[in-house]
């Protein structure tokens, strides 16, 4: 019994023993600390910042405070594509958990209601979120401080901030990259400290922690949410509107810390200046804080919140005031530095004294906050009254799908629709009942609404640490305008929009027809294709067009329409066609058309030289090392969760040991393509000549004119003007002047060549970043998509850019012997959102076959 005593003594004495420690390195020392809480170092077996702690580690640590701590519950509002589960730890007083859906209820209320009158019992909701970036491993690492502080602290403060705030912790906001990043920094760290940054630790093989899955950034995903943890994020956001918002990262390893307001002449004229107010009033704490230790930091350069798609500007735009941290980032425990030696430790205890200090400013600026938010959304209809433009309208006549996405998209945001109930007119622009619906701007998300649709040409400033524009019907290629009547708005305007209206999906006609048709116009044909052609059902495609009688009325079927003949399938397919088309028809919301006979009324004959077979296609696309994996992320990404084609990721070494006979097609993302060796480019040359579809996207287009297999001629760039006299301390402003952060530019589409097949209106918006610009490649029939004349549609660019853009080639198709390249100059899927040119990527794949 004796030694039982003494060993449980020998334990709670290290306890604290550990605590102290902790406390005196991390944790502030005005306040006690709860023996029953696990301190990090307790729970992990090794001090905080001695080794980089895994998902999994940081999940097991907030289920056991849970556990223990009546001041927390935990929430899961996502998971990731891997299935690891996003959470929030909801801390706040024991008595506040016991009623917290009326607190968040009131909270909720006063906000949106504009005219309750603050009171007490009315809590302040700060989100503290770390680690979008998975390599960013810091921020991450200092949540466990942070959750453990809020558990386990007891004193005057902490009891009050609970009492009176809601306090939000997302301690991994990015848990897949967070798992490549930490996995690999462990896997190199020995027992004997190296700081040498030559150290293969430091350098993460590709690609890398920083993005997810499939290598997206997330924190350019807020307003889009193409990933599922954006979606949760988006979604809790609404749900609690936080008063704070942290948004935690990390930057370059020979740097200090950064924290907002960032550069002024940057900030996005639709944020209220009063935002920008508190936002330095609370970095009044942070420098409180870095001051008393010495700590160098700067606040006012180099980042901005401009895009407005970013977790520490998406709260600016939805009334909340977004922080961004950034701090050194050392990607291993100790690292030689412009600095001197500085550590993980050192760099999470920053990361850890910024989110207290943040706390200490919401205590401190609470009722001004909570004002803040309601005024936001109150005073948000003065300016949509005074507004010219009263609503937009929205429309699509041939793919109501990619409408519905949009709908979804604008939901989550919080952002009211309705249905259009009678034809409608704006220029040459025609928008129909059922294929339109309308947005009103005299909404709470006035300024989320013009943001999201307005066309930008006026900047206090030239240079941008993101894009410049990000207009989104544009990006789904839909008919819009502006509607600047409120007597229009009101006799169009009827019931709330109801998304998943399946139009002429299913089967349509006589089911023992001769044969069946499936027009190209709905966003999700590749995947109705490919899923056919998997069932093993011969296809063919039309070249041109033709109609035909369908139950009494004459249908017109375009470029592009697969057409599926009845009497030439496989016998053991014949009986179950109808039921494979049914499948089809319901999973893709395609429809498909019975017709009778071979004979068409107007147009060819469905047995025409211009009906031409198709292969199946088989994808293989090139990642790893020098590819860029955002781009071959994102091109992964649409074939796998849009169209659900399977494609082959291999690495771009391997390609030597691949037969390249076993695909129709090869996918090059952009990037440094000098990795291949002479060997690999004449077995590219080789398979391509031999009919092989190659496409090249973006720098990938250099690359296959540099080994001459696909010559393509590229505009110089512009410089500046060497002849003005500028201060060298202005050199990078001078320098971005030409520079193309992110614009948006009108192009001109060839909707009869297979680039083209499923579009009816011939200018479609193309997303370009980079100074970039080809000439027009010799052939006819070579350049399908260019831009205008005249391209600009919304977003920075400069005039003489914009010069050398006009009328140059969007897509080329270069043939070479019985093969073609197909380069997409510009991303057809920028950030996963570009869903008015995801069908050309498709239709490069599914019909570069067929290109003579």
């Amino acid at each position: 019994m004796r030694h039982l005593i003494t060993a449980l003594l020998l334990l709670i004495a290290g306890y604290f023993l550990q605590a102290a420690t902790l406390q005196k390195e991390f944790l502030p020392d005005n306040v006690t600390y709860n023996p029953q809480i696990p301190t990090p170092e307790i729970f992990f077996g090794f001090k905080t910042g001695e080794r980089h702690l895994s998902h999994d580690q940081i999940l097991a640590y907030t289920h056991e405070i849970t556990r223990l701590s009546q001041r927390v519950k935990i929430e899961e509002y996502a998971r990731s594509h891997e299935f690891r589960p996003l959470v929030h730890m909801v801390f706040t007083s024991e008595e506040n958990h016991r009623q917290l859906d009326i607190m968040k209820g009131k909270h909720t209320e006063y906000i949106r209601s504009g005219n309750r009158s603050l009171t007490e019992d009315i809590p302040l909701v700060v989100l503290l979120g770390y680690g979008v970036h998975g390599n960013e491993s810091s921020s991450s690492n200092a949540s466990v401080l942070t959750m453990y502080y809020l558990a386990a602290a007891q004193g005057g403060f902490i009891d009050s901030l609970l009492r009176q705030c809601i306090i939000l912790v997302d301690p991994c906001l990015n848990p897949d990259g967070f798992t490549r990043h930490s996995n690999w920094v462990n896997m190199h760290q020995g027992k004997t400290d190296v700081s040498d940054p030559a150290a293969r630790g430091f350098n993460e093989a590709w690609p890398g922690g920083r993005g997810n899955h499939f290598w997206f950034d997330l924190n350019r995903d807020y307003l889009f949410m193409v990933n599922p943890e954006s979606k949760g994020r988006v979604e809790k956001f609404h749900e609690w509107l936080p008063g704070i918002v942290t948004d935690h990262h990390e930057m370059g390893a020979n740097s200090t810390f950064f924290f907002q307001p960032g550069i002024p002449s940057r900030n996005n004229p639709r944020v209220p200046q009063k935002n920008y107010e508190l936002t330095n009033k609370i970095a009044g704490f942070h420098r409180a804080k870095f001051n008393e230790r010495g700590e160098l930091y700067y606040s006012e350069d180099s980042f901005d919140d401009y895009y407005l798609g970013k977790g520490s500007s998406y709260p600016d735009i939805n009334g909340s005031i977004g922080i961004l941290f950034e701090q050194a980032g050392y990607r291993g425990k100790i690292r030689e530095t412009a600095y001197g030696i500085r550590t993980f430790a050192q760099a999470i205890r920053n990361q850890f004294d910024v989110s207290i200090a943040t706390l200490e400013a919401a205590l401190s600026l609470k009722s001004e906050i909570l004002q803040n938010q309601q005024e936001f959304y109150s005073v948000a209809l003065t300016p949509a009254h005074s507004d010219p433009v009263k609503g937009y309208i929205v429309g699509d006549d041939s793919d109501v799908t990619r409408l519905d996405k949009l709908a979804e998209l604008l939901a989550i945001h919080r952002i009211t629709m309705y249905e259009t109930i009678s034809p409608f007119t704006v220029g040459s622009k025609h928008f129909q009942p059922g294929k339109s619906f309308i947005i009103p701007l005299n909404q709470p998300q006035y300024r989320l609404i013009k943001s999201l649709f307005e066309t930008v040409d006026t900047f206090t400033d030239s240079t941008f640490y993101d894009v410049s524009t990000w207009n989104i019907p544009m990006s789904f290629n839909l008919e819009y305008a502006p509607l600047n009547s409120v007597r229009d708005l009101q006799k169009i305007q009827g019931d709330a929009y109801t998304i998943g209206e399946e139009g002429n999906s299913g089967l349509n006609g006589n089911y023992k027809s001769y044969a069946w048709a499936m027009k190209w116009d709905n966003y999700h044909s590749p995947a109705a294709l490919w899923q056919l052609q998997q069932k093993g059902l011969f296809t063919i495609v039309a070249t041109k067009e033709f109609s035909t009688q369908i139950e009494g009325k004459e249908e017109k079927f375009s470029y592009g329409t697969i057409v599926i003949p009845t009497g030439i399938q496989p016998d053991h397919l014949k009986n179950q066609l109808v039921p494979i088309l049914s499948e089809v028809a319901k999973e893709w919301k395609v429809g498909f058309y019975g017709i009778n006979s071979g004979h068409t009324q107007k147009g060819i004959d469905l047995g025409s030289s211009s009906m031409i077979p198709l292969e199946q296609s088989k994808i293989l696309i090139v990642a790893g090392e020098t590819v860029n994996s955002r781009e071959a992320g994102e091109i992964w990404h649409l074939f796998d969760q849009r169209f659900r084609i399977p494609a082959t990721l291999t690495d771009i070494t391997t390609i030597r040991n691949l037969n390249l006979s076993n695909y129709t097609t090869l996918i090059l993302p952009g990037g440094n393509l000098q990795r291949f060796s002479p060997l690999d480019e004449q077995k590219i040359k080789s398979w391509v000549g031999a009919g092989g579809t190659l496409i090249t996207i973006g720098e990938a287009a250099q690359w296959a004119s540099n080994i001459e297999i696909a010559p393509l001629k590229f505009k110089r760039p512009v410089v500046a003007d060497t002849g003005m006299v500028i201060p060298f301390v202005n050199r990078a402003e001078d320098a971005a002047i030409h520079a193309i952060a992110g614009v948006i530019l009108n192009t001109e589409l060839d909707i009869t060549h297979p680039i083209g097949y499923g579009y009816s209106r011939t200018e479609m918006p193309v997303f370009k970043s980079g100074t970039r610009v080809a000439e027009i490649p010799s052939g006819a029939y070579s350049a399908p998509v260019k831009f205008t004349s005249k391209p600009w549609l919304s977003g920075y660019i400069s005039i003489k850019n914009l010069q050398r853009i006009s009328n140059a080639p969007a897509v080329t198709v270069i043939r070479n012997g019985n093969g073609r390249i197909i380069s997409f100059l510009e991303s057809p899927n920028f950030r996963g959102i570009w869903f008015g040119s995801h069908k050309m990527l498709g239709n490069a794949v599914f019909f570069g076959q067929i290109i003579r």
